[in-house]
């Protein structure tokens, strides 16, 4: 009976080391619909540079490759930046020569509102196109993170951590959902309202509507960096809570393990081990595949939106140098607009991506 217990376990024990590679390798996390959920333009970028979830694509990644793909990012957000600046240049030099040329107050007035309502005219289509497009990039990220997060995790249950999986997996898709929310009833109009108010107080000096937007602005930011403060307060002490109660379970069953079964417990247990270091391979490999795909969808709409503050804050600057103050406050006004559209598209970046960190972080098995 003892000699047919060892064969038994034996035997056991080599179908499973020969077959721990092929049952890593064959393990179906979703990788087709995480790439099926990118964007085409984001899907065409990794796949030039041969980045896919099921290789280490972090591992090709060059410094000067890197550099040069942001400045080919540069170079075509950059055109329609500047061709915004050219134009309110030219409004603003049209404003300069009529009130040079006007002999009564009266008319500098009339110019000046002239001149206030061509420049809000081209900043809020700069504006609205900029904003449109801001949101179709929020709303494929958010898609993107709706369909990587559960694989993700769903590979962290699989090495024993499930309770740290389920953790991430809510609070990261509640707070995806809230930032889609925000950014689709809230941005769009929080932006039409400051442009609004901005063009009637620059049209209309005595309303003081100068300080609005700013003031909107800063409460915009404190928002978000109080939601931010909780998002990663709430996701850093539910997942080190269940990462310790993981970590001590899957010590507790792999002891078990290797002092319960007789003659190979050791032997399994170390095979367990094996098989486990091919699976965090793999969630190593689809984690930064998260993150990298989050920075390619994201980061060109920040460069985009970094080349437009940039521009309206030269136009601002030129206004003022002219004395054209009332130009110079309206925008002003856009650039705040500008900021709080950045703002929002950082926070959503650095969610996502903290969050994957944090799970790739806390989730190795000792």
């Amino acid at each position: 009976m003892k000699r047919i217990l060892i064969i038994f376990f034996a035997a056991l024990a080599m179908a499973f080391l020969c077959g721990k590679t092929a049952l890593a390798e064959s393990v179906d996390y979703g990788a087709d619909r995480i790439a099926e959920a990118l964007p085409e333009q984001a899907r065409e970028i990794l796949d030039d540079a041969e980045i896919s979830p099921d290789n280490s694509g972090a591992m090709g990644i060059t410094f000067g490759g890197v550099l040069a793909e942001v400045f080919n990012w540069v170079k075509h957000k950059a055109s329609a930046p500047l061709g915004l600046f050219c134009s309110l240049c030219g409004v603003i030099l049209l404003c300069v020569i009529a009130q040079s040329l006007s002999e009564t107050g009266q008319l500098k007035g009339v110019f000046s509102v002239v001149g206030v309502l061509c420049g809000a005219g081209i900043s809020a289509a700069a504006v609205s196109g900029v904003l449109n497009e801001t949101l179709g990039v929020l709303s494929s990220a958010a898609d993107f993170m709706m369909v990587f997060i559960p694989a993700f995790t769903g590979l962290a249950a699989v090495l024993g951590h499930v309770s740290t999986a389920a953790a991430v997996n809510s609070v990261v898709l509640a707070a995806t959902q809230l930032f889609s929310q925000l950014a689709v009833n809230f941005l769009a109009p929080l932006c039409g309202t400051i442009l609004g108010v901005s063009a009637a107080g620059a049209a209309d000096p005595q309303m003081k509507l100068e300080k609005l937007g700013e003031i909107i602005k800063k409460f915009v930011i404190w928002g978000l960096t109080l939601i931010m403060t909780v998002f990663m307060s709430v996701l850093s002490a539910q997942t080190l809570v269940a990462a310790s109660a993981d970590n001590a379970a899957i010590k507790a069953a792999k002891f078990v393990v290797s002092q319960g079964v007789p003659f190979i417990g050791s032997t399994i247990s170390d095979s367990v081990n094996m098989f486990s270091g091919g699976i965090m391979a793999m969630k190593g490999s689809v984690g930064t595949y998260g993150m990298i795909a989050a920075a390619v969808i994201i980061i060109p709409t920040l460069i985009g939106l970094t080349c437009y503050r940039l521009a309206l804050y030269c136009a601002q600057t030129v206004a003022e140098l002219f004395g054209l103050k009332e130009l110079a406050a309206l925008f002003k006004s856009c650039c705040s607009v500008m900021t709080i559209i950045l703002a929002v598209t950082v926070c959503f970046l650095l969610l996502n991506t903290l969050a994957v960190f944090l799970m790739l972080a806390i989730t190795n098995i000792t």
